[in-house]
């Protein structure tokens, strides 16, 4: 039996005679009798019951017709599985990320897509929160990575790709580094060093003040930086105590450079988003990403 053989029995059912199946395949009707006669006898039955009007199906005819497409239903599907395992999904995906996503989340995430489609090439860019949002916005990039979304929400669309809280660092030998917590209030006494206004981190700590009922402009900022190793690195050195990302504190920590200090009291945890902006379609490569994204 071939799978020819099929396709002529499927167009002789649909045609409902043998010479205008001849004519639909441009075969002969010889052709397509001896297709039938062939099929008749490899399953040894009668498919058709022949008549001046034309062909009807026996009822071993009809368990053909069933069967039949049911195969090149299967075929049809196996070629497309074919066809998509041997296409390679290639391209560039830009990605602004503020240092804690783009330093810390980011290369899991992205390592994992490589291993996947290893002809994508990704870009990141790291900055702050509000420039990597603004370079979403003005279509410079196709994500941003960021720890807040300031207040543009309606504007996006985001996937949460890590949690975390944040947590009060201090210099190794500073006097609340004997401590493991603190009253948010406490952080009022010392010199803090911060990071940028445009800092999702720094959105953050406001909002943990706000909530809290303490007023941020209250910190005793000695010093604004703009990425948190800069702020690790002001603190190790005796400059103030800082609020930071608990993800970059712990290394630092495990490093010997400060102690950590946790916040009482407080709603310190934050989520750590992807985003891209609100469309109707994006591009398979992007899509792709968007999909494959998972919390980590």
């Amino acid at each position: 039996m071939r799978i020819d053989f099929l396709k002529t029995f499927l167009e002789v059912v649909s045609a409902g005679s043998f010479l205008e199946a001849a004519r639909k395949l441009k075969v002969t009707q010889a052709t397509v009798s001896n297709h039938i006669a062939s099929l008749e006898e490899y399953f040894g039955v009668k498919l058709f019951v022949r008549s001046r009007d034309g062909v009807t199906l026996t009822n071993e005819g009809k368990i053909l017709n069933k069967r039949a497409r049911q195969i090149f239903d299967l075929i049809d599907a196996t070629k497309r599985e074919i066809t998509n395992s041997t296409k390679r999904l290639k391209g560039t995906i830009k990605i602004a990320a503020s240092t804690i996503p783009g330093e810390h989340i980011l290369p899991v995430l992205v390592g994992s897509f490589k291993k996947a489609y290893p002809e994508v090439d990704i870009e990141v860019e790291i900055g702050d929160t509000g420039v990597s949002l603004k370079k979403l916005v003005e279509g410079r990039v196709d994500f941003a990575a960021t720890g807040s979304l300031f207040n543009n929400q309606n504007f996006f669309e985001t996937k949460v790709i890590a949690k975390e809280r944040l947590v009060v660092i201090t210099p190794v030998n500073h006097e609340l580094s004997g401590k493991k917590s603190l009253e948010l209030s406490e952080v009022l006494n010392y010199p803090f060093v911060s990071r940028e206004p445009s800092s999702g981190t720094r959105n953050e700590i406001n909002k943990i003040f706000t909530e809290q009922h303490i007023d941020p402009n209250k910190l005793n900022i000695v010093l604004e930086l703009g990425s948190t190793g800069s702020v690790i690195t002001a603190v190790s050195e005796g400059i103030g105590i800082s609020i930071i990302s608990s993800i970059a504190a712990e290394k630092a920590r495990a490093a010997g450079l400060l102690n950590i200090v946790e916040i009482k009291n407080a709603r310190n945890w934050r989520e750590l988003y992807l985003v891209r902006l609100k469309k109707p379609e994006y591009p398979e490569i992007l899509e792709k990403f968007w999909s494959a994204v998972k919390t980590i």
